[in-house]
């Protein structure tokens, strides 16, 4: 393992040609862009940085690296895995310098522990993959491996010249590592725990001296492995994320053990989690209320604040949830209750233009108190279910033999879509994203129980559906974009709505073809 003396050493001389860090005052009311999943346009970036400086946020932490790739092209590692449609540099500086202006600081996140195969899968660096072989849907990095610690130190030393952000975030969550020889070495040698803490302590040195102060997300250190909290540095900032918890008590109580010993806390909700799809159910607004009231709750100066999270950018329309975004900052500037009582109203009358009214009240309480889960993610879920659009011969024969999942009344929730429509005055492309993302949820369901001897009626509707889900996704998404056209993980396109879809349209119209023929 590489010391620290030398570690510190040859960082030190990369932070001399950084830009003083913006400081921060008061707590943080954030909201998550997960880039490094799908890249987004630059003009639709700049329209969540607006959004986020109308309605009360003050912060995006603005996610770079994850298993599919780099949202950044770093330039002193061209050979990483990145997106075909990855920031620029240049690009990256201007949203930071447009956000300052709009009073909304960006934060980078750079996976370096977990989530790192944008690293693992280039072939000179395979050597650094630590993961059980048996988990295919988590990877890590070898800390112990000179290699990684070099390569993070290169990537750091880019985001912190990019991003002039007190704080610099180095992910560390869900890791899957201990197998590589190195690694189970040093564990023998001293624990999993020290050698945990040893690598990340590492990565917050080098954070310090780039100017940042060092967030890690707290799922390991906070929860499953106890171990590694007392040998973690207090210096570090550790963020809370706990999804499926509606209650404040049990996040107030983690919070305040945490400020208890010295350290500096974040709170962090979800929107779109591996739970959801196209749109989250109820409950996680009441996750959102559970994290606003418990840190709202602790007056120290170690709770740092809220970030929203929000993740997958391919499996929601993008311009579908602004009503969402909108009901979190009002749970964080004002408690759950006002979220409740007003957080839609100010919405439609501010983002919309349009007059409140009963009918508004019962789209937004009708759409997410029956918004699908996915099953693959929500064990135990008793509500309704997203349905798979069925794509190949096998899914084809597997929907005609069982039982379709009862369907929630997704038809009229479109009637009361339809119903407020003529009542917007502005932004009225948005509400059709958020109609839009109704509609195919309405279709999912019919699909699913639609006859054999209605293929051509399902080819057609297909097709006219993709059309519109692919307008949308042009509109704020690149055109070219790969997550259009094949599977953005080596795991299969289950996060990718319009990809399925495609896929979906595809094989319905050739198996009407055969029909005719």
């Amino acid at each position: 393992m590489i010391s620290r003396r030398k570690f510190l050493a040859s960082s030190a001389a990369g932070a001399t040609a950084l830009a003083q860090p913006i400081r921060h005052a008061g707590r943080l009311r954030g909201l998550m862009l997960d880039a490094a999943r799908l890249p987004e346009s630059v003009a639709h970036y700049r329209r969540v940085i607006d959004f986020c400086s109308a309605f009360g946020y003050n912060a995006i932490l603005f996610r770079l690296t994850d298993d599919q790739g780099c949202a950044l092209r770093f330039e002193s590692h061209p050979e990483l895995v990145t997106h075909a449609n990855a920031l620029t540099p240049a690009e990256a500086s201007g949203l930071c310098a447009y956000g300052r202006r709009r009073g909304v600081l960006l934060i980078p996140e750079v996976e370096s522990f977990g989530h790192t195969r944008f690293i693992t899968e280039v072939a000179r660096y395979a050597h650094l993959e630590d993961g059980d072989p048996a988990r295919k849907g988590f990877g890590g990095i070898c800390p112990v491996d000179p290699d990684a610690i070099g390569i993070v130190r290169d990537l750091y030393r880019e985001a912190a010249r990019i991003f002039p952000s007190p704080y610099l975030h180095g992910g560390c969550d869900e890791v899957n590592w201990g197998y590589s020889a190195r690694s189970r070495q040093a564990i023998a040698a001293q624990s999993r725990g020290a050698v945990w803490a040893a690598y990340v302590n590492s990565l917050g040195d080098l954070a310090r001296e780039l100017g940042k102060e060092f967030i890690v997300w707290g799922d390991v250190v906070a929860h499953k492995e106890p171990d590694i909290l007392p040998l973690l540095d207090k210096r570090i900032v550790v963020m809370d994320w706990q999804y499926y918890v509606a209650d404040p008590q049990p996040l107030r109580q983690t919070a305040r053990g945490l400020l208890d010993q010295g350290r500096r806390v974040m709170g962090a909700p979800a929107i779109i989690s591996c739970k959801w799809g196209p749109r989250c159910g109820e409950a996680q607004l009441r996750n959102i209320d559970a994290f606003a009231d418990a840190y709202a709750s602790l007056a120290d100066a170690g709770n740092l604040g809220v970030v929203i999270t929000n993740w997958t950018p391919s499996r929601y329309l993008a311009r579908s949830l602004w009503d969402t975004y909108a009901y979190g900052a009002v749970a964080l500037q004002r408690g759950s209750q006002a979220a409740r009582a007003t957080a839609f109203r100010e919405f439609v009358r501010k983002f919309y233009d349009a007059k409140w009214s009963p009918a508004w009240d019962e789209v937004f309480a009708t759409y997410y108190r029956i918004a699908p889960a996915r099953p693959s993610c929500a064990a135990g879920w008793k509500g309704a279910v997203l349905p798979v659009p069925w794509s190949s011969d096998a899914e084809l024969r597997a929907a005609m033999a069982t039982t379709p999942a009862a369907a929630p009344p997704s038809g009229p929730l479109r009637e009361k879509i339809a119903a407020v429509e003529g009542s917007i005055r502005r932004n009225r492309a948005d509400f059709s994203s958020f109609s839009l993302s109704a509609e195919y949820l309405d279709y999912l369901y019919w699909r699913q129980k639609a006859a054999p001897e209605a293929l051509h009626t399902v080819a057609e509707r297909d097709r006219a559906l993709v059309q519109k889900l692919e307008a949308e996704w042009d509109s704020c998404r690149p055109a070219d974009s790969p997550g259009k056209s094949r599977p953005l993980t080596s795991l299969g396109p289950q996060d990718q709505l319009l990809f399925r879809m495609r896929a979906a349209a595809d094989f319905s119209a050739e198996a009407a073809r055969q029909l005719v023929g």
